[in-house]
């Protein structure tokens, strides 16, 4: 049986924590001014900032929460894994992988802004790159994403430590 380590109730805390931190930037795309013709940008506040910092350092410490279950997983029996616990890890990486390509996009944006000259509605002169407000949306939505997996993760290895009802019946 697969024992359910602090690693699944420490991912269990950063999936609330990331979830908090894509609602703090959903609320905050929506201020974000982008005017490609005159160059004005309106820069994100603190509160975005720190909420795309948390997400890079969640970004950090998930190989080391899938390098656990799978020590986890190759200790106990692989036949008796559910195919959600399995599938899990992987599944984590490539959320991660798609939440790590929207906040480089959406940083380089931020850091750098694009200078359009105006050219009537949707000519040769439309910016090239998604507005931030946008490019934020996405961060957010894919941040929730990968929250909502590591809790379901967390919460299927902590229910596999669960003792069945056989088991209990055999302990009586």
């Amino acid at each position: 049986m697969v024992r359910a380590g602090p690693v699944a109730a420490e991912m269990n805390d950063a999936a609330v924590r990331l979830e908090a931190a894509a609602a703090v930037v959903r609320r905050h795309a929506g201020g974000l001014r982008y005017h490609p013709h005159t160059g004005i940008t309106t820069p994100p506040g603190i509160e975005m900032r720190q909420a795309l910092a948390y997400m890079r350092e969640s970004l950090t410490r998930l190989p080391v929460w899938v390098e656990a279950f799978a020590r986890e997983d190759s200790a106990g029996t692989p036949s008796v894994l559910p195919a959600e616990v399995v599938e899990g890890p992987p599944r984590l990486v490539a959320l991660a992988d798609a939440l790590r390509s929207a906040l480089e996009a959406l940083e380089g944006v931020l850091t750098q802004p694009e200078r359009a000259t105006l050219d009537a509605p949707y000519g040769l002169g439309a910016p090239r790159r998604p507005h931030p407000g946008a490019l934020a949306s996405w961060v957010a939505e894919r941040a929730e994403a990968l929250a909502r997996e590591l809790a379901m993760q967390a919460i299927l290895r902590a229910n596999l430590t669960l003792p069945t009802a056989e088991a209990r019946r055999t302990s009586r």
